[in-house]
């Protein structure tokens, strides 16, 4: 580009030329020597031709926008950037009242008097322009300090200040921010320092879900200051107790140190599913400042969704005994056994079961107003079983003699098997694992099977199944042959445990109650949400082919505790739904509903909003952070009595002067008016010198 007396031209040179020979060429053909010039004098004729010449010359030179550049000098006079703690833990010390009442019309009559340009921002767990009312539930430091760093980096900054007590429960340690302010960041000490008399719930550790039958941990550390030699109570409730008689834990401690933390152990046993709520209760025999942290919520998701497996065996065998131990090792399995001579099943008695095991069971008895076809089942096959009453009860397997005789046979795998997968480990194991009783004649099978073991005869593998999954009408496998507990004991015996022939078990059941019926349409959410944020709700819909669509409308109706509700519509993101909602603390329900054709689809719910606790449970003000963070970044630690002092300070500092600068800008040529009337004024003298001189 060009530079031309503070005009840039936006073109070549080589392009500039170009403008200048063109309008120059086109000027001497308009005006060269012709009949009509011939009683022109050369002076008249010279004029004419350079008035053209800027005509064609500003007007090409248009075509490739030229700009005028400005300078300006700028001076900026410095900020001072001031960062307030609005957390509700800076109105919890004996200066509540101070704080609440007069502590920011202090700070409002100083910035006043001080004539300075501040810029006040408000943090909790975000942060605002202004002042607040000390109401944040949670402190998130760093993010503040991130923010400011970023904003106010090409800004004259005199000072950052920070008024803190130093509790933050969100966020990064200020400490480790690796930020570089282009200002010293100076500390304001507020809060209390006191340690006093204070028994508080620190932490409760728990699982987030557990399933019903199950006991989950829960751990509770506590911690004490100043309140050696006393006594407390560790209690706790469900939260369906209304009146918390019954407590499902409660034990006593005793204080042995002045500064005293215990982790507290013990387990819960739900009776019901749904999302639980429990209560800890810590009760002392003398008077403390703070009892906001006496007192802590969690909760506990209780899942009722495990398989409900039976198995149903016609004679006693340590095989039922391995497969049973097995599944159980499984949280996500409850398994049944059942004598089948002392079986007598109702339609409810189905009904609760996702799998059923028939162990040398040839049938399974039927019951009015049931399809045993709708069941998933496993057929386990030895020289027990009615063969004859096998053959007559399903059609993958045919006997051709009733009165077979059963032989111990090794087993290979099949590499050609797909119906799930196998680890490396799991290979190995079942390679090397001890025959089985299996029959000396192999029946005819239905060739729609999945083979996962063949019949091994010496070192020959054959193509004879002896486990293999059917694929018909009915998910069902089928093992001819019996002694799976010597595939237990040999996994004992190579690797000290039982891990790979309970993932081979596993890993057959899933396969059995792998739901080829997806459920097409699911809302994602979190059961416990905070009511100081956003509570978002996820939701997919599938067609038939299992392709995420949202061309349906879908819609929530939220129910609370009172049976009160809220309808929303989602908002269609991507190829999902989204939507997200603000709620008062309390427990909920909900129903998600679609239409597809004709077809109602619906999903539902619970959770529950908390208010944080988080502020209440430390209040002792950590003045040795706050040192520490002005003194990393070139600044001091200073109390509300000195803060005029402060501002005096960053006065006279070195770093607080009006810093100057130039600024420049650009404007187009061609909005310039004089520019349009200069050309309009060429054009009227030259066509007023050729109405004058040419006549044309």
């Amino acid at each position: 580009m060009i530079f031309y007396n503070s005009i840039i031209l936006n073109t070549t040179l080589f392009e500039f030329l170009g403008c200048f020979f063109l309008s120059f060429f086109l000027s001497f053909l308009l005006y060269r020597k012709h009949t009509s010039l011939n009683n022109v004098s050369n002076l008249i004729r010279t004029l004419l031709f350079l008035v053209r010449f800027c005509i064609f010359f500003l007007l090409f030179l248009f075509l490739f926008n030229p700009k005028l550049k400005r300078e300006t000098k700028v001076e900026e006079s410095p900020k001072i950037v001031f960062l307030q703690d609005n957390s509700f833990s800076i109105i919890l010390g004996d200066d509540s009242l101070y704080f609440k009442n007069d502590y920011l019309v202090f700070l409002d009559s100083l910035f006043s008097n001080s004539r300075l340009d501040i810029d006040v921002f408000s943090f909790d767990q975000s942060f605002k322009k202004g002042f607040l009312d000390f109401s944040g539930d949670l402190t998130n430091m760093s993010n503040i300090l991130e923010h400011v760093s970023e904003i106010y980096s090409n800004q004259n900054v005199g000072a950052y200040i920070l008024a803190s007590d130093g509790i933050y429960n969100q966020g990064l340690n200020p400490l480790y921010l690796k930020n570089k302010y282009n200002a010293p960041l100076y500390t304001l000490l507020i809060g209390d320092t006191t340690a006093r008399k204070d028994l508080l719930i620190s932490k409760i550790k728990t699982n987030k879900l557990s399933y019903l039958g199950n006991s989950f941990p829960v751990e509770i550390n506590i911690q004490a200051l100043q309140m050696k030699g006393l006594e407390f109570h560790v209690k706790v409730f469900e939260n369906t107790d209304s009146e918390f008689k019954k407590p499902l834990f409660i034990k006593k401690f005793s204080i042995d140190k002045s500064s005293y933390d215990e982790k507290i152990h013990f387990f819960i046993s739900p009776k019901s599913p749904g999302l639980k709520s429990y209560s800890v209760y810590l009760e002392s025999n003398t008077d403390e400042y703070n009892l906001f942290n006496n007192q802590d919520v969690f909760h506990v998701d209780i899942m009722d969704d495990r398989k409900k497996i039976l198995i149903l065996y016609g004679n006693h065998h340590p095989d039922i005994t391995a497969i049973k131990h097995s599944l159980e090792s499984f949280d996500q399995y409850q398994v049944e056994t059942e004598w089948v001579k002392n079986f007598q099943p109702s339609i409810n008695d189905y009904k609760r079961y996702s799998l059923i095991i028939l162990h040398q069971v040839s049938e399974l008895i039927g019951v009015e107003g049931i399809d045993l076809y709708d069941f998933p089942v496993w057929y386990i096959i030895g020289k027990n079983s009615d063969l004859a009453l096998l053959n007559q009860s399903q059609n993958i397997v045919k006997f051709n003699n009733s009165n077979l005789d059963f032989e111990f046979s090794n087993f290979a795998l099949n590499d050609n098997f797909s119906t799930f997968n196998l680890s490396d480990s799991l290979v190995d194991f079942l390679s090397y694992s001890s025959s089985l009783l299996v029959p000396f004649l192999v029946p005819e099978v239905n060739s729609l099977t999945d083979v996962l073991l063949n019949k091994q005869i010496g070192s020959i593998n054959t193509n004879k199944p002896i486990l293999f999954f059917a694929k018909n009408q009915q998910k069902s496998a089928y093992l001819l042959g019996e002694g799976l507990w010597r595939l237990k004991l040999n996994d004992t015996y190579l690797n000290n445990s039982n891990l790979l022939f309970n993932s081979f078990i596993s890993k057959i059941v899933q396969s059995l109650l792998s739901d080829d019926n997806k459920k097409r349409f699911h809302i994602n959410y979190n059961s416990i949400q905070y009511s100081n944020s956003r509570i978002s709700f996820e939701g997919e819909f599938y067609n038939r082919n299992f392709e995420l669509i949202n061309f349906p409308e879908l819609n929530l109706e939220i129910i609370d505790s009172i049976g009160d509700s809220y309808n929303y519509k989602f908002n269609r993101f991507s190829s999902s739904y989204y939507l997200d909602v603000l709620l008062s603390e309390g427990s909920y329900n909900f129903i998600a509903k679609s239409e597809l054709n004709n077809k109602v689809f619906t999903d539902t719910g619970s959770f529950i909003v908390l208010k944080p606790n988080f502020e209440s449970k430390n209040t002792i003000a950590n003045f040795d952070l706050l040192n520490n963070l002005a003194r990393l970044n070139n600044g001091y630690a200073t109390s509300i009595d000195s803060l005029d002092n402060l501002f005096q300070n960053i006065k006279q500092s070195p770093n607080f002067k009006v810093s100057t600068y130039i600024e420049n800008s650009f404007k187009s040529l061609i909005n310039f008016q004089s520019l349009l009337l200069l050309l309009l004024l060429l054009l009227f003298i030259e066509w007023s010198v050729r109405r004058r001189y040419i006549n044309f």
